[in-house]
């Protein structure tokens, strides 16, 4: 848990990690907090570049991207401490409605490179943009969230991040940037207005594939937005707008053109509709204010302030969020909501260096007034970024990487010391009892084929035993056990432990699960800990192909054989021409992909795609070629389809009589005995 916030309940999980509603501890200040997953803390790369993003986000400030108030790391936990958006996110309304109108689609699509333009101003990239991290509020106003986290792939050679939206260059292993942040942006606009991402399916491989080679389906969107689709999902970057805000530039000429000047307003209010019918979804639902801060100080104080800890770099600023009932009013009347009309804007209170976590409280003296040097209506100070922390064990929490990285720290008034009555004497110490002996923090912070990596934290130096099982296998419901691991920590108050343990390389192809279980003596506060990890082998050697037969084409279905030495996908390429005699048409072509893969022998009947043969003429040649990737030669069948003449038949005698007739002389001028 960050130090200083208390957690309501948790919001969600994803790849990432899992969100939470907390409140700051000094004014009830509502806040998200963001844990990331193991498996990102355990990227080393990954959490270098977070950290060093994290010194220019809590510095970002736009409406369209999730404000970040502070970065907070320790030996257990990392997490991000952010703006709370009471609102939805995109992939909730795609799953409750489908689609989007167009011009909603267009509003996402705006906000999203809104928000990317003024990450890429600061230099960071987003790195996995997709429907879960666009955050749609009541008002119809959309917000990016995630910028610089995207989950691993988990498997080896795979970028990181969603593949369903990642550019041609991502899986070339070239880093993300705003060229691929734009085609990111343009999937998702094609899943607002389609409700499935541009290219389908879940495996990998062919996914990789389609990213790079597949023809954009332009087919499914409305000709209207073509060009912008076409635009931002080019497979070189540099055929795609060089940048986010050009983008909107080409968005601001073509949404009008095609949906008329008033597209945004009737977009906005599309998106706002679906997304207030969630309304008992968003993060504030049902949650109220903790009692005893009042109203009032909450919204008329500290915006923008920032909150350093005794231990670890933190900035912290004002969060801001909007009545669920209010809100929804206002996008029935077609309104702009007026965030400070609830009563509901939290700030974080600023307090001077080296102070400890304070308890709530009402912010006011006895007498009613607020706190000497306390002006609730004075500007508020610009935050100040501060260096990424490093992990230290020994102390448990962030701490600076050196003293002299500080930025120097203004001094600030505190407030008044608490009055004892008068005729009451103060409280004597009689002597403080020793602290009981108990583990606080318990957490499995890595898996890999060496073992496993425990961190701990006790409220003493003295001993703690360890205990860890180790379990493998294909299937995560029935693991092999291996014999427990014990060992003793004593002598500090926080520990990171490696345990060693061999597991068992999977195969390529394969996929096995490594599950890791601690517990300790005395028990850990919320007891043992299990976590299980997916592994996967590297991608198999494509397999032999011993055979491709052609079994029947009739000229319109082709029926196929092919048999493989392994398991492995194969791709199947039918090649179709089409050539007509004596008719309109000419010549056609045609490529068809088929992909096969779990067995060795295949036999498939396809429908093959050609042009449609003219009414009449002589005939329709039509032949199919078929040859597999990785190659074994070609196979061809052809078929003839006639077709009916296209000019006039002969003319009939129009006496309906035989020609010559009976005992009539013939054509030459003789008789029919021959005579004259």
């Amino acid at each position: 848990m960050v130090p200083g916030y208390h957690e309501v309940r948790e919001l969600g999980a994803g790849g990432s990690g899992r969100v939470v509603l907390a409140t700051y501890a000094p004014t009830g200040a509502y806040v998200a907090i963001k844990y990331l997953d193991a498996a990102l803390r355990d990227d080393p790369r990954a959490m270098a570049r977070l950290r060093e993003d994290a010194r220019v986000m809590v510095e970002l400030r736009d409406p369209h991207v999730v404000r970040l108030h502070e970065y907070y790391e320790d030996v257990l936990d990392a997490a991000l401490v952010m703006e709370l958006v009471d609102g939805v996110a995109l992939r909730k309304v795609l799953s409750a409605h489908g689609t989007t109108s167009p011009e909603a689609a267009l509003v996402v699509l705006k906000d999203s490179l809104a928000g990317l333009a003024a990450a890429h101003a600061a230099g960071i990239a987003h790195h996995d943009c997709k429907p879960e991290n666009v955050l749609v509020q009541a008002d119809g106003t959309a917000k990016l969230t995630d910028l610089g986290i995207a989950a691993p792939a988990g498997e080896a050679g795979m970028p990181a991040g969603t593949p369903a939206y990642l550019a041609p260059e991502r899986w070339a292993g070239a880093p993300a940037g705003p060229a691929s942040d734009v085609y990111a942006a343009t999937c998702v606009f094609f899943e607002c207005l389609t409700g499935r991402a541009p290219y389908g399916t879940d495996h990998p491989a062919v996914l990789m594939r389609r990213h790079r080679t597949a023809p954009i389906p332009l087919e499914a969107v409305p000709g209207s937005v073509r060009e912008l689709v076409a635009r931002g999902l080019a497979k070189d970057p540099a055929d795609r707008p060089p940048t986010a805000p050009a983008f909107v530039a080409e968005l601001e000429a073509a949404a009008p053109a095609a949906y008329g000047p008033g597209w945004e307003q009737r977009g906005r209010r599309h998106l706002a509709e679906p997304a207030t019918l969630l309304a008992l979804t968003f993060p504030l639902a049902g949650s109220s204010p903790r009692p005893g801060v009042p109203v009032a100080r909450r919204v008329a104080g500290r915006m923008g302030t920032i909150r350093r800890p005794r231990l670890g770099p933190r900035v912290v600023a004002g969060a801001a969020v909007i009545a669920v009932a209010v809100t929804v009013g206002l996008v029935a009347a077609d309104r702009a909501p007026d965030r400070l009309s609830t009563g509901t804007i939290f700030t974080p209170e600023q307090r001077p260096p080296g102070a400890e976590d304070p308890p709530a409280s009402t912010g006011r003296t006895s007498t009613g007034k607020a706190p000497s040097g306390k002006n609730p209506g004075s500007p508020p100070p610009e935050p100040v970024a501060t260096p990424g922390p490093s992990r230290s064990a020994s102390i448990g929490r962030a701490t600076p990487s050196s003293r002299s990285a500080h930025p120097s720290r203004p001094d600030r008034p505190t407030s008044a010391p608490s009055r004892t009555p008068s005729g009451t004497p103060a409280p004597t110490a009689t002597g403080t009892p020793p602290p009981a002996h108990a583990v606080s923090g318990l957490a499995i912070t890595g898996i890999d084929a060496g073992g496993a990596t425990i961190a701990l934290r006790a409220s003493t130096a003295a001993e703690v035993v360890l205990s860890v099982g180790f379990a493998e296998g294909p299937d995560p419901a029935r693991l092999a056990e291996a014999p427990p691991y014990s060992l003793t920590l004593t002598g500090a108050g926080s520990h990171s432990r490696s345990v060693p343990h061999a597991f068992t390389a999977p195969a390529c192809g394969q996929t096995l699960y490594r599950r890791v279980t601690v517990s300790t003596s005395p028990q850990a506060a919320g007891g043992p800990r299990s976590r299980t990890a997916r592994v996967s082998g590297g991608p198999c050697p494509p397999p032999p192909v011993e055979s491709v037969d052609i079994v029947s084409f009739d000229g319109a279905t082709v029926r196929l054989r092919v048999r493989t030495g392994g398991t492995s996908a194969v791709t199947v390429r039918l090649e179709s021409t089409q050539k007509v005699v004596g008719g309109e048409g000419g010549s056609t072509s045609g490529v068809q992909v088929l992909e096969l893969s779990g067995r060795t022998d295949y036999t498939r009947e396809v429908a093959v795609e050609f042009a449609a043969p003219p009414g009449c003429g002589v005939y329709v040649h039509r032949v199919v070629t078929v040859t597999t990737v990785p190659g074994s030669g070609t196979r061809s069948r052809d078929a003839r389809l006639d077709l009916p003449p296209c000019g006039p038949g002969p003319d009939p005698d129009p006496s309906g009589t035989e020609w010559p007739p009976d005992g009539g002389p013939v054509p030459d001028g003789s008789a029919e005995d021959g005579t004259l």
